[in-house]
Parts: C-alpha cells; structure tokens; sequence
C-alpha cells in the first residue's frame, strides 16, 4: 500500500514537472516571435517603414491640394430599360419546368439561343380539343386502312385476270390506288406519333433578341401558363434611372451612380413633375450605353446629386480610414515616417473628398494603402499591451 502512495506521489510530481516545462517552452516561443516581429510602431504613435515594408504594403503617396468639390447629397432610384430595348421571354405552352435554364442571370445570349426547356401539361380545354383531334384522326385511321384493304383485294384480282380480262392500263390504276391510300393511311399514323411525341417532349424557349438575360422570373419545378412571361432580355443601350428626391430639391448640377465596379456619370433627362403617395418626385436620370452594362432594369442603386461647388483641400476618397468618432488619414511627415490624423470631411463627391481640418495643403497623403497602414498600428498596440 504504502509503495502504491510512493508511486502516485512521483506521477503526480513528474505530471507538474513537464507542465510547468512546456508552459515555459510555450513563453519562450512566444517572446522568440515577438522578437523576431520588427517593431513599426514608434514611441510618438507615427509608424515607420522601411521601403521593402513599404512596397510590401502597396503605399501610395500624394500631395493634398487645394480644388472645388460640390456639396452632394445621396438619392436613391431604380434602373429602367428604354421598352425598345427589351425582349420578353413568353412560355408558348403550358407545363412545368423540370431543368435549370441553360442561359443564367446576367450572361450574353444571341437571339434564337435556347434559354430553357418546359415539359408541357395540357389544361382541360387542350385536352379536350387534343382528345377531339385524337379520335378524329383514328377514325380517318379505320377508315384508310379499309380503303387500303380493298384498293388491295382490287389489285390482287387484276392481277389475276391481267392481261387477258383486265387490261394493263386498268392493273397499273389499280396498283396507283392503293400506293395512294398506303401513302395517306402512312401519313395519318405519323401524324398521330407526332401528336403525341408533342405532347412529351420539352419544348424550348429561344431569346427573342440578343443581349443580356436581365431577369429569370421561374424556378425548376414551377408549373407555368402558355404566355407567361419567364425571363427578360435587354439589348445594350441607355438606361433610364428614376430617383426618388424630395419634391422641393433643386435638381443636381451633376450625378454620379455608385455600382459595385465603380461610379458611372449619369445626366438629368427629365425633372419629374408628379409627387407620389410617397411625398416625392420622381427625376428620371439616362446612364449611356458605353456605361449602362453594369446596371441591371429593375436594380435599385444609389445616386450621389452634386450642388454647386466650394473651394477646400480635395484628397482622394480611398485615403480615408472610417473611425468610431471620426474618419482618419496617414500623412508622410519624414521619409518612411507615417502619422494618423483625425480629418473632418466637409463633402463627398465621386472618389473625392473636401476636408474641412486635419490636413494642408502640400501634406504627403497616403491614397492607397491607408487600410494597411491602420491594421499595421492596431498590430503593434496590441503586441504593446501583450
């Protein structure tokens, strides 16, 4: 009993041994890459770099200047194809769509490509009227086939009695007769495979024009009506774009549309005239062809409005690092040497901003990589409180 405790005793002692060995082992790697990380972050806040760090961050340097930017105000609208720029995809029978489209949203087709396929499904007048036609077409059916089984039996005899009784002019109307009625009684039958191949096989639906599919308004597994619109295609052009604004606003000097691959310069067509529900109007903006790719009939978007102008430092836009109080900028004081300072912005239009205080004109203003230089400062605040 006693050499069982001993033994315990000992585990346990060499359990806290190798603990406290690894805990110690895992300090010393810790303090190994805080040694081995270079300290960029210096006593002042600033942050310097060396130029192999500073290529490593893709820095970009520019002097602020003094420039006019107008005031502008953010509007929303949606994007609206001219009419004679659209094709609707209209189902030519009823059934249900059993495959994904073969054309997805967005993509360029040609006019006649096939977009997607339907399995039709007769609705009750159909039916009826295929029911009909199918009866019909089995009694003329009945029909041939007993013609055919004379002009045969007429033949036959002809033949018999050709050239003495019948004369061979008589034996080849004969033979005439009945390649005739096998000809119609042939005709009827593939016309009642064909009926019913019709009635099972996908139907495809082709684009009506070339462009690009704007909408998909189906899914796979939706049963759909003869004449329902299933997509829309709209051939490069202008767009319209109608903006909501408040019904007193002054009508904007310029507009810029803000789209996910960048802004695009749109012009006022029209003031609008008419106030909504809504309490607002409606000004319809044109976005031209060369531009209008990137926005997609029926898409909301965002619509900086300009007024007037003033006069202030202009930086770039990408120079700013939003903050929880206010925005910053990284501002080259020495070669290398980078410093944050807390900027006020006075008016934003396009990819340019007029501060209003933090920075003068000549400043060295970091313009790309301002994201960087921000991660690389809470970085090195972090490693400080470590």
């Amino acid at each position: 009993m006693r050499r069982l405790s001993c033994l315990a005793l000992l585990t346990i002692a060499l359990a806290i041994l190798l603990t406290g060995c690894g805990e110690r082992e895992s300090a010393r790697e810790v303090r190994a890459m805080k040694d081995a990380t270079p300290q960029r972050l210096r006593p002042d806040g600033t942050i310097q770099l060396s130029d192999q760090d500073r290529a490593a961050l893709g820095l970009v340097v520019a002097s602020a200047a003094e420039g006019d930017l107008p005031e502008s105000t953010l509007r929303f609208g949606r994007v609206v194809s001219l009419s004679a720029n659209e094709g609707q995809v209209v189902s030519p029978v009823s059934g249900r769509v059993t495959h994904p489209p073969l054309a997805q949203l967005g993509s360029s087709v040609k006019a006649g490509a096939v977009l997607l396929e339907i399995a039709p499904a007769l609705d009750t007048p159909d039916r009826i009227a295929v029911g009909t036609q199918a009866a019909e077409r089995e009694g003329q059916i009945a029909v041939a086939a007993g013609e055919l089984a004379q002009a045969e039996a007429g033949a036959t005899r002809a033949r018999q009695l050709s050239p003495h009784i019948v004369s061979t002019a008589k034996l080849q109307e004969a033979e005439t007769a009945v390649a005739a009625v096998r000809a119609r009684l042939e005709g009827l039958r593939n016309a009642r495979t064909a009926a019913s191949q019709a009635q099972t096989n996908p139907v495809a639906v082709s684009a009506p024009i070339a462009g690009t599919v704007a909408a998909i308004k189906i899914e796979v597994g939706a049963l759909v009506n003869k004449g329902d619109i299933l997509a829309q295609v709209v051939r490069e052009g202008p767009v319209w774009i109608d903006v909501s604004v408040p019904p007193d606003d002054p009508i904007g000097d310029r507009y810029a549309v803000n789209t996910s691959s960048g802004l695009i310069a749109a012009r006022l067509l029209a003031r609008g005239s008419v106030i909504d529900a809504d309490g607002t109007r409606h000004d319809r903006l044109i976005v031209d062809a060369a531009q209008s790719a990137a926005l997609r009939p029926g898409a909301s978007v965002s619509v900086q409005v300009a007024h007037g102008a003033s006069r202030g430092i202009v930086i770039a836009a990408a120079a700013l690092v939003p903050g929880v109080d206010t925005d910053i900028v990284f501002v080259e004081t020495a070669p290398g040497v980078f410093a944050a300072r807390p900027v006020q912005v006075a008016a934003r239009f396009e990819k340019q901003v007029r501060v209003a205080s933090g920075v003068s004109a000549g400043n060295r203003v970091v313009v790309q990589g301002a994201m960087a230089l921000q991660g690389e400062r809470l970085r090195s605040q972090l490693r400080q409180v470590e």
